[in-house]
C-alpha cells in the first residue's frame, strides 16, 4: 500500500497536474482530487462520511444545510449564487479532523481551512473551506458541507469549485426547487460525473409554501425523476412558514437524518479506483501514441538529413545557369554516363563549327566563393523546407499549434573555400598537364572521366574541344574507372572537400534540428517519467 500511496500522492500533485496540462494530456483537477479522496480512504480510521449538499441557483441548499445543523451557518439571500465555496459543519472533534486530514492534503487538498467567526453566516470563498463545529450529536462522525450551484454558467467549467470537489464525498444531497423537479436535463450531466466516484444520491424536492400541495399522481412523477438519477432515496421537504433562515419539519429531518446515518455505498473506493484507472489508461495510450508519432518524425528527419548529405554536391552547382545550358545539362542531378554522352554530343556539334575551338569554365578564387555562399544558403534554404514538411506532414503537434523550426544557415569562410577549390583545380591542372607531356591520350582519358563529370567542368584548364573529346571517347569505353580514383590524388583531395562541405551542411542542419526538438512543446512523456510510472501503476485497479 506505501508504494500506491506514493503514486496517487504523485498524481494528487500540483506540478504533475500542471506538467500534464503543458503537455495537453488532460489530468484536470479533479483528477487530483479523486487522487487524494482514495487516500483519504486509506489512510483516515474511523473516517467520517463526507456529505456534499449541491443543487441549482436559490435552489434551498444552504438552507437545508443550515436546518441540518440547526443554526444559520451558511449566508441566505434573495439573489442567486450566494454560496462562493465549500462551506463544512462537523461535530469539535471533527472539526479538527477536517483540518488536519487538510493539511495532509487528504481532504480538500489545495484548498486553505478558514475558521468560521461567530454569529456571521458566511458565502463561503473559491479557494478556501470555511470550518464550524456543530452540536448536533444526530450528525455525529459526518462532515457536511455546503456547495456552490451546479447550474451557472461558471459551475460547467472544469475548475468549477463543486465539480471538483466531488471526489470527496462519500453521499450527495441533490436539492431541487419546484421550478426543476421535473427537468433531469439539469443534472443529467452533473449526476452522470458524480456516479463516477460512488457516491449515494438522496434527492431532496424542495416545496415552498408558495407551491401547492401534491397529490398522490405528482409525487409517483417525483419518485420517477429520483428513480432515473440513480437516488437511493428522496423526500419531498416542507419548511416552517417564514422568511430566511427556517427548520424544516419533523419529517423531512427525519427523512434526511435517517438516509445520511445509512452505511456508505459498499463500492464507494472500488468506484473511485476504478475511475482512476480508467483515467490513468487513457492518458498513457494518448501518451504511447504521441510519442510513437514523436519517434516517426524524429526518423523521418534523420532519413532527410542524410539524404540531404547524399544529394549535396559542389561541382555542378557551381556551375551558373549559362554553364549547364552550354553543356546541356537540364538539371543537376544526372547519371554520370548521360552527362558524358550529353557532354560529348554538345562538343561534337562544336567541333563541327570551330575545329580549334575552346570550352573555358576557369573562375577566379574570388568567383569561386561568392558561388559557394550562394549554393550554401541555396542548399540551406531547400533542405530546411524538406524537414519543415516533414514535421507538418506529422500530427505530434496540433495544426494549431504557434510553433515553427527555426533555421540559420552556417557560418562559413568562402574565401577559405574557394581557395580549396581553387586549389584542387590547379592540382588536377598539373597532373593533366603530366599526362598530355608524356602523349599519352589513352592514358589521360583514363585519369579524367569522373574529373569531366565531377570536377573540370566546375572551373577546368582551358582543355581543348579534341581533347574532351578523346577523354569523354575514352570514358564511354568504360576505361579503368575504379583505377581512375585511386590514380587520381587531384580527384581524391577534392572529394575530402565534398566532403567536408556536406558535413558543414549536415552538422549544421542536425544540431540545429536538435535545438528545435528542445524548444518544440512537449506533447508527451518520457517512458522513465515519474509521472509516467505513477500513472502506469495507478492504471491497475487491482493495486487500489
Amino acid at each position: 500500500m506505501a508504494h500506491h500511496d506514493d503514486q496517487l500522492a504523485k498524481l494528487a500533485d500540483p506540478h504533475t497536474r500542471a506538467a500534464l496540462g503543458g503537455a495537453a494530456l488532460g489530468w484536470s483537477v479533479r483528477d487530483a482530487h479523486a487522487c487524494s479522496a482514495l487516500r483519504f480512504l486509506h489512510h483516515a480510521t474511523d473516517a467520517p462520511a463526507v456529505i456534499g449538499l449541491v443543487g441549482g441557483a436559490s435552489s434551498g441548499k444552504s438552507t437545508i444545510f443550515n436546518a441540518l445543523v440547526g443554526r444559520e451557518l451558511s449566508a441566505i439571500s434573495a439573489h442567486a449564487h450566494e454560496t462562493l465555496g465549500p462551506i463544512v459543519a462537523a461535530t469539535p472533534d471533527g472539526v479538527e479532523g477536517v483540518r488536519q486530514w487538510m493539511a495532509a492534503d487528504l481532504l480538500f487538498a489545495e484548498y486553505r481551512a478558514e475558521a468560521f467567526t461567530e454569529g456571521q453566516p458566511t458565502t463561503g470563498s473559491a479557494d478556501a473551506v470555511h470550518l464550524a463545529a456543530h452540536a448536533g450529536s444526530e450528525l455525529a462522525n459526518v462532515v457536511l458541507c455546503d456547495l456552490p450551484d451546479v447550474t451557472s454558467r461558471s459551475a460547467a467549467d472544469e475548475g468549477a469549485v463543486t465539480r471538483s470537489l466531488l471526489p470527496y464525498f462519500d453521499a450527495l444531497i441533490v436539492v431541487v426547487d419546484e421550478e426543476r423537479w421535473f427537468d433531469a436535463a439539469i443534472f443529467e450531466d452533473f449526476l452522470a460525473t458524480a456516479r463516477n466516484y460512488g457516491p449515494r444520491v438522496f434527492i431532496v424536492f424542495n416545496r415552498t409554501e408558495q407551491a401547492p400541495a401534491l397529490g398522490a399522481e405528482e409525487r409517483e412523477r417525483v419518485a420517477g425523476v429520483a428513480e432515473q438519477n440513480g437516488a437511493s432515496g428522496h423526500c419531498v421537504s416542507e419548511f416552517q412558514p417564514g422568511s430566511g433562515y427556517r427548520p424544516v419539519t419533523d419529517a423531512t429531518r427525519h427523512a434526511l437524518l435517517e438516509w445520511i446515518r445509512a452505511k456508505a455505498h459498499p463500492d464507494r473506493r472500488k468506484a473511485l479506483a476504478n475511475h482512476l484507472a480508467q483515467r490513468a489508461s487513457a492518458v498513457i495510450a494518448e501518451n504511447v501514441s504521441r510519442a510513437e508519432r514523436y519517434d516517426a518524425l524524429q526518423r523521418a528527419v534523420h532519413n532527410e538529413l542524410a539524404q540531404i548529405a547524399r544529394d549535396t554536391s559542389l561541382t555542378l552547382d557551381l556551375l551558373t545557369p549559362d554553364e549547364r545550358g552550354f553543356l546541356g545539362l537540364g538539371h543537376r542531378f544526372v547519371p554520370l554516363y548521360d552527362l558524358a554522352r550529353q557532354v560529348g554530343r554538345r562538343l561534337g556539334g562544336l567541333m563541327g563549327r570551330k575545329a580549334a575551338g575552346e570550352v573555358e569554365f576557369d573562375k577566379r578564387q574570388d568567383a569561386l566563393a561568392e558561388t559557394l555562399r550562394h549554393n550554401l544558403e541555396i542548399r540551406f534554404g531547400r533542405a530546411t523546407a524538406r524537414i519543415d514538411e516533414q514535421v507538418a506532414a506529422n500530427d505530434y503537434l496540433p495544426a494549431a499549434a504557434a510553433w515553427q523550426n527555426q533555421w540559420s544557415p552556417p557560418p562559413i569562410d568562402a574565401n577559405e573555400w574557394g581557395r580549396r577549390i581553387r586549389a584542387h583545380i590547379d592540382a588536377w591542372r598539373d597532373e593533366a598537364k603530366a599526362q598530355s607531356r608524356q602523349g599519352d591520350i589513352a592514358a589521360m582519358s583514363i585519369g579524367t572521366p569522373l574529373l569531366v563529370a565531377d570536377l573540370l567542368f566546375l572551373g577546368g584548364a582551358g582543355f581543348t574541344v579534341a581533347w574532351v573529346a578523346a577523354s569523354v571517347a575514352g570514358f564511354l569505353g568504360g576505361k579503368g574507372i575504379s583505377r581512375l580514383v585511386q590514380r587520381s590524388p587531384a580527384y581524391a583531395a577534392y572529394q575530402t572537400t565534398v566532403r567536408a562541405y556536406q558535413s558543414l551542411l549536415r552538422e549544421s542542419l542536425a544540431e540545429q534540428w536538435e535545438a528545435n526538438l528542445q524548444r518544440m512543446p512537449r506533447r508527451h512523456l518520457k517512458m522513465t517519467d515519474p509521472i509516467l510510472t505513477a500513472l502506469m501503476h495507478v492504471s491497475t485497479p487491482g493495486r487500489a
